[in-house]
Formats: structure tokens, sequence, C-alpha cells
């Protein structure tokens, strides 16, 4: 039954990989840059150049609707960080009174929307084509963009806005975990962050009850068949799908498929019917999913056979092991290193950061100023970046708390 399970798994995957990148005389899907100016605000794009060679696009919005007063310097900086197989789309989708990215931009701040490496705005490196099958270019992890996106693009934050010498940190999923990473692996990054918050942060993983997780004993081999089919990337952005979104799942001309249409696009990460605007579907499939690699995939469903453990990517063998490592079996993660101080979210019916396993973490890291379950019934892993209340619960209590934390 495993078996079958996992061979079907696989074919979906490979078709809609396949579907994603045929070409298709439809209508092109709108930018991070277009969506935000649609809303009214200014926004720039920049480009920052990791110390293996890829380069990320990170998204800017400097200042608010109503504009700079009188030339003054920026806000306080924000980083916010997208989650698994998303982008810097996932804090602007709008309206602006119901986007993170955009009610910091009015509350003041200086917000910068990172992207990581083979996502829609950063599938380009020095030396490697970013094709699907080009494995140089996705050899990659969590791992590395842990430690070597968001250092690049943190030092870059601050050396743009040099007024201050730390900021704000907003992740949510895999964000969390380039997080976690990057200050047990680099603790001097403590030192310039302020305070994080933590969304739906895909650490342990032992209690997910996601489906995706049956997968688990043949963690290893699921990688290598992508690799034997020439597919490196896993779930990248498709023209077909954002046209399926504006064409087929748009409630004003199709009402009686916008039901459907929610549930098929967001059964990865879980619906929320309460809470789910059908009307922004369109702009929601315009910009997921956003792509990545395998490995991510292959390595939380590692980390879901661990009993409450956080460790490197496990290569399968122990040569490969001790390559890496210097050691049979991939080291855990030092939780000490993180002393930053720490706000954990979770939502009580979240399949991939389940409430235990976010309790958990909020026991071992050092400096956990608050541990929140979402006051929302049924709010899933998707719905810190898209539930209609996500303002109220999440938002809103965000900036009043760094308002109240500045340096």
């Amino acid at each position: 039954m495993l078996k079958t399970a996992t061979s079907f798994f696989v074919f979906i995957s490979c078709a809609l990989l396949t579907f994603g990148y045929e070409k298709r005389d439809i209508p092109t899907t709108s930018t991070v840059t277009e969506l935000v100016r649609y809303w009214g605000y200014p926004i720039e794009e920049h480009f920052v150049l990791t110390e293996d060679g890829y380069i990320l696009g990170m998204h800017r919005i400097p200042y608010g609707k109503s504009g700079k007063n009188g030339g003054e310097k920026p806000g306080p900086p924000v980083f916010l960080a997208h989650g698994l197989t998303s982008s810097s789309a996932q804090w602007v989708f709008g309206p602006p009174e119901k986007s993170l990215g955009l009610l910091l931009a009015d509350a003041g701040y200086d917000v910068w929307m990172g992207n990581t490496r083979g996502n829609t705005y950063s599938r380009n490196h020095v030396s490697f084509d970013p094709c699907p099958s080009c494995p140089d270019f996705w050899n990659f992890g969590f791992d590395d963009t842990g430690v070597k996106d968001y250092s690049a693009e943190i030092d870059h934050i601050l050396e743009i806005n040099a007024d201050y010498e730390k900021m704000h940190f907003v992740g949510h999923s895999m964000g969390c975990t380039q997080f976690v990473i990057l200050m047990s692996e680099k603790p001097e990054y403590n030192d310039k962050i302020i305070e994080a918050y933590l969304l739906a942060p895909a650490v342990f993983m032992t209690h997910a009850p996601h489906p995706i997780f049956i997968l688990t004993s043949f963690a290893e081999d699921i990688e290598a068949i992508f690799q034997w089919l020439g597919m490196y990337e896993f779930a990248p952005n498709s023209q077909i799908v954002s046209w399926i979104g504006h064409q087929i799942c748009n409630e004003e001309s199709n009402p009686d498929l916008a039901d459907v249409c929610a549930n098929l696009a967001f059964a990865f990460m879980g619906l929320n019917p309460d809470q789910f605007n059908k009307t922004m579907s369109p702009v929601y499939l315009d910009h997921v999913p956003s792509g990545t690699s395998t490995r991510p995939i292959v390595h939380y469903a590692q980390l879901h056979d661990y009993d409450m453990e956080f460790k490197k990517f496990d290569f399968g063998n122990p040569d490969e092991n001790i390559e890496h490592y210097g050691t049979a079996t991939p080291p855990a993660y030092n939780f000490e290193n993180v002393q930053v101080p720490v706000v954990l979210m979770a939502g009580d019916n979240d399949y991939l950061a389940d409430v235990l396993d976010v309790y958990a973490l909020s026991e071992i890291l050092p400096n956990v100023q608050k541990f929140e379950v979402i006051n929302i019934t049924g709010f899933t892993h998707f719905d810190f970046a898209i539930a209609i209340d996500a303002d109220k619960v999440v938002y809103n209590p965000i900036i009043e708390r760094m308002n109240n934390s500045l340096p």
C-alpha cells in the first residue's frame, strides 16, 4: 500500500512538473512588483549575491502608501521570509489591510521580502543553468539556504538601510527552518535581529499528520527517483496554473467551481473554508507554487522520522555524510546558539507544523518570549498568509509588539 502511494505521488508530481513547463499561448502571470504597485505602494527590486554564486531577488517596500514625510530616513527594517514553494508574494497578496508586508509599510517600517534560491525570483547563478534538469543549480536544501541565503540578505538590508544595526524578522514555515539554521550555524547573526516572529515553524516534524509523510521510509529514494527522471526542481511556478486560476477558478465567472479549485489548490497546506477568501483564488494561483529543489521535501520527510530532533540532511550513506559532516550520521543543530528573542505561533489544524511540535520547540529554544496557538478554530498552515482574519490574530499583534520593542 505504501509503495503504491509513493508511486502515485511520484507520478502526480512528475506530471505537474512537466505540465507546468508546457508552452501555451496564455496570459502572463502578474509579478510581485506589479501586485504591490496595483495596491498603490512603492516597490524596489534588489539582487543579492550569495557566497556560492546564487543571485537572489529581494523586494523592498521602503515606505507606506502615504509616502515619505519630508525626506525622512527609512524606518526600521523588517525581513519577511516566505515558506516552502512560496515567494515574497505571500506577504502582499492584498488587499492592503489584510497583508503583513503592506500593513508594516503603512506602520512606518522598511519592509524587505526575501526569495530563497530556486523560486520564481531567485533563479539565477553566476555559473549554473537553472533548467529543471540541470543538477548543479538544484543541488541545495535548507541547510544551505538558511546559512548562505539569509546571511547574504540580512547583510544587504543593513548595508542599504545603514541607519539601523538590527532588524525584525518574520518567517513562515520553511522561513523559520532557515532562520533557526542560520542562528545555529552563524550565531553572530543573533546580534542583527531585534526579535523573531516564527509562524508555523517547520523545525520539529515528529507529530505532523500530513499525508506526504507516508513517504518517510522512502525519503532517500524519492530524491533519487526525481533526479533519475531529470527533475531536480519541485513545484515551479506555472502559467497554466495561473490561467486556470483566472479563467476557471474565478468566483465571479464560475462560482460553482470556486470551491473545487480552492480545495485542490490548497490541499497540500490545508484549507479552512471559514477563513478563505475565494475571490482572491486567482491572485494566489498567480504566485503559488513558486518552486524549490526536491531536497527540502526529502529533508522534511527525514525530520518526521526523527523523535523530536532537528538534524542536517542525511545523504543516505555514511561515506557521503562523512564527506559533508565528518560523521557517518548527520549532526543535530545547536539550539543553544539561537539567542534571539522569539515569538512562536501555531495553528490548531496545521498538518505540517503541528501544535505539539511547535510547543516542543518553545520548550527548547533558549529565549522564547511567547508561544501562542491562534485563537481561530481550524487555522491551517497557509492561513498565516491568506486567512481573512490573519490581520486581527497574527499581523496586528506582531506590529504592536514590534512598535514596543524598537532599539
